[in-house]
């Protein structure tokens, strides 16, 4: 009984983490696919660990730069921004260095995507960051706490 409740708990709480970015390109990156591979690190916290911040769902990913999946990270994030109703974006070379959108809400919860391309400035260590955020804060306090 213990495992069926287990169970039963785990994917309700898989449905509730889903529908976040349901709608949006870079979606496709947050299916669990980055968790055991060895260029990428993928992060996703709610609840307690991210209430303090004014948000429901905090999910990240991290790319090495030798990750083949950079292009298609740097495309999604051009197609979602798209539709962002506030944008701050920078490039480098006619490719997308960083970006920092507020996407349309969903429902009452405000959505925000940051990229951020650190290959670009020449460091040949660094990667890519793909950042998702649901939640109620606004743009001024997700900047404050995030973009320190």
């Amino acid at each position: 009984m213990k495992r069926y409740f287990l169970l039963l708990l785990l994917t309700f709480a898989v449905a509730l983490v889903l529908p976040a970015q349901t709608g949006l390109s870079v979606a496709q990156f947050f299916d669990g696919r980055y968790k055991h591979r060895t260029d990428a690190t993928e992060i996703t916290m709610s609840g307690k660990q991210v209430k303090a911040y004014g948000l429901t769902l905090f999910r990240s990913i991290a790319l090495d730069a030798s990750s083949s999946d950079i292009a298609a990270v740097e495309c999604a994030v051009k197609t979602d921004g798209r539709r962002a109703t506030d944008r701050e974006v920078g490039t480098k070379g006619g490719r997308l260095y960083y970006g920092f959108y507020r996407l349309p809400p969903n429902g009452k919860l405000n959505r925000y995507l940051f990229y951020r391309n650190a290959t670009l400035a020449g460091d040949s260590r660094a990667g890519v960051t793909l950042i998702y955020m649901e939640g109620r804060a606004s743009i001024a306090e997700i900047k404050k706490n995030f973009l320190k």
